[in-house]
């Protein structure tokens, strides 16, 4: 672990910087929203926790993007990747279908499940497939 760390420093303090930076204007944003809620604008946790069902497949996009960003599995094959995003996109789209019929509130630790299983298909259903001429 350590050698991968020393490996990748450049690039880990970019991810650092990166995720600072949303954090930050995030609630930038959040807090100008506070200010402008006697006109009427929500503040995100007040769209998130009106909307908690309706709002599943992005619950499930956050899961499959980060394994797909930060535990991306690496494969040799001849099949194409873009059959693994099918997968996932098929899913999304069922979720938000779902979301949308349903009118049943769902708690926390459901959308925990949710978010994990997003993780666990996009690792499983969408890897990086590499091809044999490539230099990796």
């Amino acid at each position: 672990m350590k050698t991968f760390i020393k490996q990748h420093t450049k690039a880990i303090k970019v991810i650092k910087i990166i995720v600072a930076s949303l954090l930050g204007i995030m609630v930038i944003i959040d807090i100008v929203l506070v200010r402008l809620e006697d006109r009427g604008f929500p503040t995100f946790s007040e769209v998130i926790k009106a909307n908690r069902t309706s709002l599943i497949w992005l619950n499930f996009l956050l899961g499959g993007l980060v394994a797909k960003v930060f535990y991306n599995r690496k494969v040799e094959t001849k099949r194409r990747e873009i059959s693994g995003f099918f997968t996932f996109l098929a899913m999304l789209v069922l979720l938000f279908a779902f979301g949308q019929l349903f009118t049943i509130e769902i708690d926390t630790p459901y959308h925990l499940l949710i978010m994990v299983c997003g993780g666990i298909l996009a690792h499983r259903a969408w890897p990086q497939y590499i091809h044999h001429g490539d230099t990796q």
